[in-house]
């Protein structure tokens, strides 16, 4: 791994975590929050996990089930010590930030369900952006497994059968 400045020390990694939190701008995931984290090569699990509970012991993040976020009181801490990371480590970070966000968002854009009703089964899907559904899908399937099967690949590709609809249908 590359090294961009982290010093390996307790506080420091306390300020990356704090960081990491408000660049999100959303809750993470304690492995998405530990990826970015670990970037730099002087940073390890086991000090990433001490800084974590310090942070939570002292009310700065909150644990909400397989979620963390910054408290109010973590808010305005960050906001203090974001700048007194160093500039390549700041710049690496956002960009770890801005790609769980864009991963986020798309989860929450994607939804795809294999379901059984009265013996046949089908996939529910849907693809939104945000705010309003672009497709809403239903298909009947032979059989449960077929219908997970096109369940995870609708929700690995959604994007592209949206696409492909689009271009059928317009022709």
């Amino acid at each position: 791994m590359p090294r961009y400045g982290f010093s390996g020390s307790q506080p420091d990694m306390r300020k990356l975590i704090l960081t990491i939190l408000r660049l999100s701008d959303e809750p993470l995931g304690p492995i998405e929050l530990m990826s970015i984290a670990l970037t730099d090569d002087n940073a390890d699990y086991f000090l990433f996990a001490d800084a974590l509970s310090g942070l939570t012991e002292a009310g700065l993040a909150l644990r909400d089930g397989s979620r963390v976020s910054l408290t109010p009181k973590g808010a305005e801490v960050a906001a203090i010590v974001t700048g007194e990371l160093p500039a390549a480590l700041r710049r690496v970070v956002a960009e770890g930030c801005a790609a769980a966000r864009d991963a986020n968002f798309r989860a929450r854009c994607v939804r795809a369900e294999a379901a059984g009703v009265d013996g046949t089964a089908y996939l529910s899907a849907s693809l939104s952006d945000g705010t309003r559904p672009l497709l809403e899908l239903r298909l009947q399937t032979s059989n449960q497994k077929q219908a997970e099967k096109l369940a995870r690949r609708f929700e690995e590709k959604a994007e592209e059968v949206l696409q492909m609809i689009w271009e059928v249908l317009s022709v």
